[in-house]
């Protein structure tokens, strides 16, 4: 395919960029030429550092507002979500023609409403997709006039009945980088990560921008953590989370920043303990590494553990003590964890990037 390829996200944390970045490297190993553009940026640079800021802040700090906000909205087909964003749709129409893209996929529903004000204003050529970024329907999205979207595996009758049309929707999975399809070697990776190859290994981040009880979390865990169990924490960009938790680094027990080793570490490691965010689930799915959850931010991270666990993916648990517990017990499980294993393997055997380029090179090929 050799086509202009515009991949619309927003800066409201990194799993939509990460999405985005899958889409873009899968479209361009087929021979597109793609750019990765920020939505927000269209109201100003300010605006967008504004919210991206004001989002970490609330979910870091404010979970239950997050929560009865995601609510409300699920709730309610709120307009004032849409022509906020359908208030960008003359900028926005006016870049995409000026760089003559032919494909627009929009991985977050801000973008998805104002390409829908763009087509409902100017009955533009370009085609139009919205990739879902979590394991469920999230608000706004059934207000989108998409060529098709692309969601989950096993979630088509949930984003059917809240009103996206059954016939425009597509089941390829969240998109995640080649590299988590990748599956290194055990015990090669445990050593190119300087661990004890023959003991069990748990790695624990909640997303980039380090959300969550993260202090308890390792408290918790470094008061169990046996002879045999190791555990590394990466922090993300949250440098006082990282500061706060060098107390507990040593023998059995590595803090990380911010780590671009992530794939790395997920072959080194038989368990993983983070926030049920959609793209980390989804690498980790990928990897086929067994996970357990913590419900941290209400919303949809609530609908992804519903999902998840109802699959048998995941575990969860609510409190950092229940938690630590719950993942000591499986990390020594190796019956119960090769049976989540198997069950990811049966059911998400699709590379989702791939998934989503076929089916819209289909579409061109057609024409």
């Amino acid at each position: 395919m050799r086509r202009k390829v515009l991949i619309l996200s927003c800066n409201t944390g990194g799993g939509h960029n990460s999405a985005a970045k899958a889409i873009k490297e899968c479209f361009e190993e087929h021979g597109a030429e793609c750019e990765i553009f920020d939505t927000l940026a269209l109201f100003s640079k300010g605006v967008s550092d504004a919210v991206s800021k004001g989002h970490i802040f609330v979910y870091r700090h404010l979970p239950r507002l997050f929560g009865a906000t995601y609510r409300f909205e699920e709730n309610h087909n709120n307009k004032v979500l849409y022509y906020a964003n359908a208030s960008n749709a003359d900028e926005l129409y006016e870049y995409i023609i000026d760089n003559d893209f032919e494909i627009v996929i929009a991985v977050h529903v801000f973008a998805e409403l104002t390409l829908t004000e763009i087509r409902k204003k100017f009955s533009p050529s370009f085609r139009a997709y919205f990739v879902a970024t979590d394991y469920t329907c999230s608000p706004g999205v059934n207000m989108g006039n998409m060529d098709a979207f692309f969601i989950p595996i096993g979630l088509k009758a949930d984003f059917a009945e809240r009103g996206v049309p059954c016939d425009k929707i597509v089941e390829s999975g969240i998109p995640v980088r080649k590299i988590f399809y990748e599956k290194g070697e055990k015990e090669a990776a445990k050593k190119s990560e300087g661990l004890d190859i023959k003991g069990k290994h748990i790695l624990m981040m909640c997303g980039s921008m380090g959300a969550g009880p993260m202090e308890e979390l390792t408290e918790a865990l470094s008061s169990r953590l046996t002879d045999d169990v190791s555990l590394t924490v990466v922090c993300g960009n949250n440098r006082k989370l990282f500061d706060a938790l060098q107390i507990y680094s040593g023998e059995k027990i590595r803090i990380l920043g911010y780590s671009d080793r992530i794939s790395s570490l997920m072959d080194a490691s038989e368990l993983l303990i983070g926030k049920p965010g959609g793209l980390s689930t989804s690498e980790a799915l990928a990897k086929r590494l067994p996970m357990v959850c913590i419900n941290a931010v209400p919303g949809c991270e609530t609908r992804n553990i519903e999902f998840l666990t109802r699959k048998g993916y995941i575990l969860s648990a609510s409190e950092p003590e229940e938690l630590a517990k719950m993942a000591m017990e499986l990390v020594c499980d190796d019956i119960r964890l090769d049976h989540m294993k198997k069950l990811m393997e049966r059911d998400l055997s699709k590379n989702a990037a791939e998934e989503i380029y076929s089916h819209i090179n289909e579409v061109f090929e057609r024409a």
